[in-house]
């Protein structure tokens, strides 16, 4: 595929996230893959699919795209949506590799962390994101890794709820993990990495939602 044809196909979630539309599949992003976002044990609902969303991702040589229309939000809250690209999830013991594993063994696991869009919630409980990854150096990583296997990773797309926007600190919580939240809400396992950038807040912040992608998609 040539880099023009695919830049253009990997950008058309990127239109239709933002255009509020539910996604629809069209001769451009038929091979995309589309999964609703899940609730996780951390955002006090029973895990599982969330009405009301849809998450696209496309990938290729160049690099992945990623879309995601999200519902069920406390409206006013900032939330960050994170890359996890899950280069070698061989060494997991579980498919899809948990967050714990990920975490964990980043290095061996050759994981990518990175942030991926941001925002606030709607009064509607509702928000659309979309991001760009391209391989090569990332900035922010939560890991001394390189994105280099954009076709063959797993991917995680994790939605972290900052809480209500602080004005004093609203830049650095839509662009950091570690922004608006308090010290025990930040899980043990994360990296050190993760907590670098970011002033401490009085939220506990929790991770709420989340869709995977395991490579053998």
């Amino acid at each position: 595929m040539k880099p023009r044809e695919f830049f253009k196909r990997l950008f058309q979630p990127v239109v239709i996230a933002f255009s509020l539309l539910v996604f629809v599949p069209s001769d451009a992003v038929a091979d995309a893959i589309t999964k609703p976002m899940s609730w996780t044990p951390d955002s006090g609902m029973m895990p599982g699919p969330v009405d009301g969303t849809s998450a696209i991702l496309e990938k290729g040589p160049f690099g992945a795209a990623m879309a995601i229309k999200s519902s069920g939000l406390t409206p006013g809250d900032g939330v960050t949506v994170w890359w996890v690209a899950i280069q070698n999830p061989g060494v997991c013991a579980a498919n899809p590799c948990t967050p714990v594993e990920t975490m964990v063994n980043g290095m061996e696991s050759d994981s990518v962390v990175s942030l991926a869009a941001s925002g606030v919630v709607g009064e509607d409980g509702t928000i659309s994101l979309a991001g760009f990854l391209p391989v090569g150096d990332v900035e922010g990583n939560f890991f001394d890794t390189t994105f280099h296997s954009p076709e063959q990773a797993e991917y995680h797309l994790p939605i972290h709820n900052h809480g209500p926007l602080d004005p004093s600190i609203a830049d650095e919580m839509l662009s950091s993990f570690r922004a608006g939240c308090t010290d025990e809400s930040i899980p043990a396992y994360y990296p050190q990495t993760a907590l670098a950038d970011g002033s401490k807040g009085n939220f506990a912040c929790k991770t709420v939602q989340v869709v995977s992608f395991p490579d053998e998609d």
